[in-house]
C-alpha cells in the first residue's frame, strides 16, 4: 500500500468536496487517513485459513456455537462502514473442530475487505466449511450500515440479518435448535 499516494488522494478529495486541507484543524487529515487505511486492509491479501489450526476429539454430533463474534467492514458500494455480531454454528464432522480464536481471525480476515453483507456472510461459511468440512454450519449476521443510517437520515434504527445455511443445519430440527441458541427466548414475568 502507498500511503503517501493515498494521503495525496484524500487530500485532493477533501480539496474537490470543499474543504481547505491547508488549515490547521485538516492539515494533518491526509496522513492520519492513510495511516488508518494501512492499518485497516493490511491483510486483505492474507488467506483466511492461514493458520488455523484443526484438532481431533471426541465430541460427536453436537452443535457448536460461537455467538457475538463483533466485526465492523466496509460496503463496496459507498466505503461506509457496517458492523455487527456474528454467529457460527456448526456440527462437527468425525470429531474435527479448531480453536474458538480461528473463527474470530476468519471473520476479522474476510470483514476486512470491502465486502456486501451477503457476501461476507457466504465466504465465512465457505472458509469454515473448506476447512472443517463440518456435518452442516449456519452463520449468521447481524449489522448495522452506515450507508443506510447516514444517507437515509434513520440513525441507529435499521439492522440487516442474513445467513448461509448448509448441510444438516438446513433441517429444521438443527436449525430450530442453533437459532435458539443464538437468541433465546426471555421469560418475562410480572411484577407482584
Amino acid at each position: 500500500m502507498n500511503k503517501k499516494r493515498i494521503e495525496e488522494l484524500t487530500r485532493e478529495f477533501l480539496e474537490e468536496i470543499g474543504f481547505d486541507t491547508k488549515s490547521e484543524r485538516l492539515s494533518k487529515t491526509p496522513g492520519k487517513v492513510a495511516l488508518m487505511l494501512e492499518e485497516i486492509f493490511s491483510e486483505i491479501k492474507k488467506d483466511p485459513k492461514e493458520g488455523i489450526n484443526v484438532f481431533k476429539t471426541e465430541v460427536k454430533n453436537e452443535i457448536v456455537l460461537l455467538k457475538n463474534i463483533p466485526f465492523f467492514s466496509f460496503c463496496e458500494h459507498h466505503l461506509l462502514p457496517f458492523f455487527g455480531r456474528v454467529h457460527i454454528t456448526y456440527i462437527p464432522q468425525n470429531g474435527i473442530i479448531s480453536g474458538f480464536s480461528s473463527f474470530v481471525s476468519i471473520v476479522k480476515n474476510l470483514s476486512r475487505r470491502l465486502q456486501l453483507q451477503e457476501k461476507l456472510t457466504d465466504e465465512i461459511a465457505d472458509t469454515v466449511s473448506e476447512i472443517l468440512q463440518p456435518e452442516g454450519i449456519m452463520v449468521v449476521i447481524e449489522a448495522r450500515h452506515l450507508c443506510v443510517e447516514m444517507r437515509n437520515e434513520r440513525p441507529g434504527g435499521t439492522e440487516v440479518i442474513t445467513s448461509s445455511v448448509r448441510g444438516k443445519m438446513k433441517e429444521p430440527s438443527y436449525q430450530e435448535r442453533a437459532l435458539s441458541m443464538i437468541t433465546p427466548k426471555k421469560t418475562i414475568t410480572k411484577p407482584q
